[in-house]
């Protein structure tokens, strides 16, 4: 085995050669994963290298090849607080993101929409960006840098930028068509339709309403958190608007508006029966538990670093928009 370097040497990339018998461009090659290199060779060089304590000048091959390896993960509403980073839906995303990006020698850098635009720092040599914002502005502000950009959502009239998202369209279809099954009438939609997830799902419930007997009670828009679900029924029943179910664009939403009826003593799902989004864990910890549109947000952002890591290589088969698929989760508070 060979010995680790002694206190005070500098280990470069010559010296990893000749411990391995190869040459420099051979080591560059094994310690990027080239696939010019023998599996067992890159495995035995990177090994040599780790023992020597060698590490890539990552600042100078950036000079060389004029690229960061970085792709900037841009969170738009994390500023706002209205869904915080502690967000399973966001964190699922990421890690999916990493499982893509890390294996192909891509570092992730997680910022705020606010942030990215102030910074003068900020280098990368592509973005992905998690929540478009009202009307797409997120997305069309970091558009204007002109780096490689995917987005997640729906895609947004008048800007050319690849976007992956559920089918959202769909998952309004389907919690739609479930509480009409059950008998439900009058249903009460909450969540922005300025945010084009949101107005897709929407136009998926009125696709339904508008083919059978039921109404829709009413829009409330409201943010993604549970105070906001609280306050958007309050005023639903203070304005004695009536409904017997509700769709809510997050099972945050879903969650307070639950807690604001039992609390006004209007039983769930007997008399208000509810369909959240998003499928996250307090979907079943609640009580009761939350009948949701479940998203594959680990899959989703799969999807989204294998799209920007296509998109760097100049492919051509990067879809302009792709909808995931989605499916309803029954649970108590639909009955």
């Amino acid at each position: 085995m060979n010995k680790p370097a002694k206190p005070g040497d500098r280990p470069t990339m010559e010296k990893v050669a000749a411990l391995a018998g190869v040459s420099t461009i051979t080591v560059s090659r094994a310690l990027r994963g080239s696939d010019l290199v023998r599996p067992e060779l890159r495995e035995r060089i990177t090994r040599i290298a780790s023992e020597a304590g060698y590490r890539m000048n990552v600042a100078a091959r950036s000079l060389r090849t004029r690229r960061t390896q970085t792709i900037a993960v841009v969170i738009e509403q994390l500023a706002r607080g209205d869904r915080p980073i502690t967000d399973p839906l966001l964190l699922a995303m990421i890690g999916g993101l990493l499982e893509v990006l890390t294996p192909a020698d891509h570092a992730m850098l997680l910022t705020t929409n606010d942030h990215f635009l102030e910074s003068n720092a900020i280098g990368a040599d592509g973005v992905v960006v998690l929540g478009q914002g009202e009307g797409g502005e997120c997305l069309k502000q970091v558009a204007a840098f002109g780096l490689p950009l995917v987005g997640w959502g729906e895609p947004v009239p008048g800007l050319n930028v690849p976007v992956i998202g559920s089918d959202n369209r769909q998952g309004g279809r389907l919690a739609a068509e479930h509480l009409i099954a059950s008998g439900r009438k009058r249903l009460l939609f909450l969540g922005d339709a300025q945010h084009p997830e949101v107005a897709s799902r929407l136009d998926g419930v009125r696709e339904v309403l508008a083919a059978s007997e039921a109404a829709l009670a009413s829009v409330i828009p409201c943010a993604f958190s549970i105070e906001a679900g609280v306050r958007a029924v309050e005023a639903a029943l203070d304005t004695q608007t009536r409904f017997d179910a509700i769709i809510a664009v997050s099972d945050f939403i879903a969650a307070g508006a639950c807690d604001a009826l039992m609390e006004r003593d209007i039983a769930v799902p007997r008399d208000v029966a509810i369909v959240g989004f998003d499928d996250t864990p307090i979907a079943t910890t609640h009580r009761p538990s939350l009948t949701s549109v479940r998203q594959d947000a680990a899959g989703a952002g799969g999807a989204l670093g294998q799209a920007i890591l296509a998109i760097l290589d100049n492919a051509e088969s990067v879809p302009v928009a792709a909808a995931l698929p989605v499916e309803l989760v029954v649970r108590e508070s639909s009955g």
